[in-house]
């Protein structure tokens, strides 16, 4: 009996090990950036984007330019997840720009819901100012970053996503960002929200330009970044909902994927949706298929976290 259990001792200590090697122990240093380059100086803020860069000899690249989230007071740039993201994709092929912005929330006081309106408006523009900022950059220095300035993708998670999503919305509306920084005729190829929405007060239609094909990824009981749309006083907060709802009628192309009863958690489905990424890009992005796709994802079991319950309230106290 003893002998016994001394090699079932010794398999479990063996089977230990090999599951240690098999599973190293994350290093937190790990997917480092390969450049960082300042892009923009605000008095004693200077801000700061990083490249990932595909390992292989290529001349041109699809480039991502991924903003965080972080409700516009907290900066992720650096993020564990943020780096292990960006070299995922780096190695799927594309250049990654890694961008940071100013955050237009930190420190803010608000009185009241209605007290929230001009402070987020402002946020979103200044960081969606600072996003076009480093896309010119990118097509001013394409050839030297070995990007294709046709295949520029903006990807965003919670207010990243926010922020990409205005981006295209100013591009397609022609505003002053639009035209101080992006080149005339320019397009971006494709935009991939988890989690975003547009701040409008002009509604929320896209007159002078088609916006690019976009992949929406959204909670359907997200309290933090509506899922449907906030409006009062001729001012909107357009949530995924709303916008895949001007898409269709217009017959913009587009994929929406709809999680039934989950919160602001979709913000961070990067990875368990990083297939869906790829998707849209190689279809709907390099292949130009017109597709107009709507998705639901419904997943009773799952197990629910605080940030299916978040709100607003919570997060700026």
């Amino acid at each position: 009996m003893k002998r016994i259990l001394t090699l079932l001792a010794i398999c479990c200590m063996a089977l230990s090990l090999h599951a240690q090697e098999i599973q190293p122990a994350i290093d937190s240093n790990a997917f480092q950036p390969d450049e960082s380059v300042a892009f923009a100086q605000y008095d004693t803020l200077a801000l700061e984007m990083d490249f990932y860069f595909p390992k292989d000899d290529s001349e041109s690249h699809p480039c991502i330019i991924y903003s965080y989230g972080g409700g516009f007071i907290d900066n992720n740039q650096r993020h564990f997840d943020t780096r292990r993201l960006c070299r995922m994709l780096a190695d799927d092929g594309f250049v990654v720009v890694a961008t940071n912005y100013r955050l237009g929330l930190r420190g803010v006081k608000f009185e009241g819901v209605s007290g929230m309106v001009k402070p987020l408006e402002n946020a979103i523009l200044m960081a969606a100012e600072d996003v076009m900022k480093v896309t010119r950059h990118v097509i001013d220095y394409a050839g030297e970053l070995t990007v294709d300035p046709y295949r520029i993708i903006l990807i965003g998670s919670s207010a990243g996503a926010i922020t990409s999503l205005q981006c295209d919305w100013e591009r397609c509306n022609r505003s002053e960002l639009a035209q101080k920084y992006l080149p005339e005729g320019f397009r971006y190829a494709g935009v991939i929200s988890f989690a975003g929405a547009i701040f409008s007060r002009q509604g929320l239609d896209y007159p002078h330009d088609t916006p690019a094909p976009t992949l929406f990824l959204h909670g359907t009981a997200d309290r933090l970044v509506p899922y449907k749309q906030i409006r009062f006083f001729g001012i909107g907060f357009y949530g995924s909902n709303a916008i895949e709802r001007e898409f269709k009628q217009n017959h913009y192309s587009h994929k929406i994927i709809r999680f039934t009863d989950e919160g602001h958690t979709v913000a961070a489905r990067y990875f368990t949706n990083y297939d869906d990424i790829l998707w849209f890009y190689r279809h709907m992005v390099r292949d130009g298929h017109h597709y107009e796709i709507d998705e639901t994802f419904s997943d009773p079991f799952r197990k629910r976290s605080s940030w299916d319950t978040a709100d607003p309230g919570a997060l700026y106290k």
